[in-house]
């Protein structure tokens, strides 16, 4: 098995080591601190571009998923508030890896995909995101119509309120296509509110509240991966309409590590360019603007307004210029 593919394993695997070797933290440790040091450290060497056979990313996928669920019915055996601690790390795993992997299977053609896919996001209560991703994201990313692009003079906390209420309202306004069978959106939703309440049966208010922070969290890390993907870049009007979608449009990363753990989701230029590539197939654009960092420090930068635009600023002036020129 490629090392990516067992580093993807291992990261998937932190909550419940963390959990039998009593370090709930553990998931939160590595994510939030350890590969950000990691990744600067790797810098742009290559990276993971196996990311594992279709069996083996439908298995992760259902490890992430029957941990939030496994984890969250045993949230009431732990001491104090090291529940809490958990469901952090299992939220940044879900968020760090499990949304990627959802993002990664459904934009495939199998049912088994997009339903693992669909399942994934129920129990991060971000359902609709599925929809407004595959249907108005891609459609409409680098304007202003988008709510997952970051204006140039948005924080990642300015961005939320705008993005978390766009991507919902979005998705539950595209799942009422004329020609849609059912309304993806609000059975996700409803699926969302059904693992809640049994949660909440199983395992008492500890258990839904173990799962209610994992899904914030997974949440906020998806919104600060959609913040560091286009902020600042705008496409603009031609006498045709609208410019095409091209590599100038997207933030890529060229860092090995994130390449490896996030199954080439940091390539997300090329993803861009042609969305039906599936993850073993995406390359690097050098001409696309690009992240100083992994998509994990990146993260944390974003967490830091006044660091972000210290860093960033700079970088996308550069991009503007060039891009007039």
């Amino acid at each position: 098995m490629p090392w990516p593919v067992i580093l993807s394993c291992v990261f998937v695997g932190l909550p419940v080591f963390g959990f039998l070797l009593g370090i709930p933290w553990l998931g939160l440790l590595v994510g939030a601190a350890v590969v950000p040091l990691a990744e600067w450290l790797w810098g742009p060497r290559s990276g993971g571009r196996p990311i594992g056979s279709d069996w083996v990313l439908r298995l992760l996928m259902v490890a992430v998923i029957a941990q939030i669920l496994l984890l969250a019915a045993l949230a009431p055996t732990l001491a104090g508030m090291q529940w809490l601690w958990l469901a952090l790390s299992m939220g940044y795993v879900a968020g760090g890896a499990g949304i990627v992997l959802a993002h990664e299977l459904g934009h495939r053609r199998s049912a088994l995909d997009q339903w693992l896919s669909r399942v994934l996001l129920a129990c991060v209560a971000w359902g609709p995101y599925r929809v407004e991703h595959n249907r108005g994201h891609h459609r409409h990313a680098a304007t202003f119509d988008d709510p997952a692009t970051a204006r140039a003079e948005e924080s990642l906390y300015r961005f939320l309120p705008r993005y978390l209420r766009g991507v919902y309202l979005n998705g539950w306004r595209l799942s009422r296509h004329p020609t849609a069978r059912w309304h993806e959106a609000g059975v996700l939703v409803g699926l969302s509110v059904a693992i809640a309440l049994l949660l909440w049966l199983v395992g008492g208010i500890t258990a839904l509240g173990f799962w209610l922070v994992q899904a914030a969290t997974a949440v906020f890390l998806v919104a600060a991966v959609d913040y560091i993907e286009h902020w600042g870049l705008v496409r603009g009007k031609t006498a045709d309409g609208l410019e095409r979608m091209g590599s100038d449009h997207t933030w890529d990363c060229g860092n090995g590590l994130a390449e490896a753990i996030l199954f080439n989701l940091p390539r997300h230029a090329h993803h861009h360019l042609a969305p039906g590539e599936q993850g073993h197939a995406l390359r690097r654009i050098p001409e696309a603007p690009q992240m100083p960092t992994g998509y994990a420090g990146m993260v944390l930068l974003a967490a830091i307004p006044w660091a972000w635009f210290w860093v960033m600023q700079p970088r996308l002036e550069q991009v503007r210029g060039e891009s007039s020129a």
